[in-house]
């Protein structure tokens, strides 16, 4: 059983599909992004001919409507998971190795990514919702022989709460060493994350691209940043997202760009 199956939208006869369709104008006068798509079963072709910007003003204005704590449609998530289908069913197939239930975990991760999205700070609906549920989809098959693979450095970082006595009781027994540079790196971008100067999925792209370098011989690459932002390393990250590698440089300049600014402004040395 697929992808869309596992979601009960594998066509638009779909119970939720049909609701959808009857709702499509209603939706669109309450949020005039959703005029450009005449009706449900133009949305598909539209979405694959349009801008990146004009669809993800209509993928954003589904998923406000879609998420919980937004219009907490049920019919708008169905629509808004039916459109993003052919990703999620890409990324069913990349990790099919992972689990001989990975339809079924796909398809469950993706509609909890859709229902909890954070359409009120975030944009590029789909990239984020995609790489969301690829994440939650390897926690969820506890992939760690491929996260320390492809994404060592991701994979040992273990998450602590800040309240937590292991801080106190690290305090008390040991002196605090001088930090090293991946630790360095790490406090920047959490700081970076708590203050929305970068996303989460920013973090992770960062990382991988740090240990795509750390596995190379980045300072032989020729454009800047280190070597970050080069066609190499680009291309071997895009591979593991399943983007395009010009998305990568773009999107990891921009997250270095925003740090950097950051960080001069409040007196920080990146």
């Amino acid at each position: 059983m697929g992808v869309a199956e596992q979601l009960g939208i594998e066509d638009e006869d779909a119970e939720l599909l049909v609701l959808a369709a009857r709702r499509w104008q209603d939706w669109a006068r309450d949020d005039e992004r959703l005029d450009p798509v005449a009706d449900l079963t133009s949305l598909r072709p539209w979405l694959k001919q349009a801008t990146e910007r004009d669809a993800d003003e209509v993928l954003q204005a589904l998923a406000k409507r879609a998420a919980i704590h937004g219009g907490d449609d049920r019919a708008a998530a169905a629509t808004l998971a039916w459109a993003l289908l052919p990703g999620a069913c890409l990324l069913a197939h990349r990790l099919r190795t992972l689990s001989d239930r990975i339809d079924e975990i796909v398809a469950a991760q993706l509609w909890l990514e859709i229902r909890s999205f954070a359409w009120e700070r975030l944009t590029r609906v789909a990239a984020n919702i995609l790489m969301n549920t690829r994440t939650g989809v390897l926690m969820e098959c506890d992939a760690a022989s491929q996260l320390a693979r492809h994404d060592p450095t991701w994979h040992q970082i273990y998450q602590v709460e800040p309240d937590a006595s292991f801080w106190g009781e690290l305090r008390a027994t040991h002196a605090q060493p001088e930090p090293t540079a991946a630790e360095e790196l790490l406090d920047l971008l959490s700081w970076a994350c708590d203050n929305r100067v970068i996303s989460d999925q920013d973090r992770s792209l960062l990382l991988s691209l740090v240990a795509a370098a750390d596995r190379s011989d980045a300072t032989t690459y020729r454009r800047g940043r280190g070597g970050l932002l080069s066609n190499e390393l680009s291309e071997q990250v895009a591979k593991e997202y399943g983007i395009a590698p010009v998305t990568v440089r773009r999107r990891a300049g921009r997250s270095i760009e925003a740090l950097s600014q950051a960080c001069q402004t409040r007196g920080i040395s990146a």
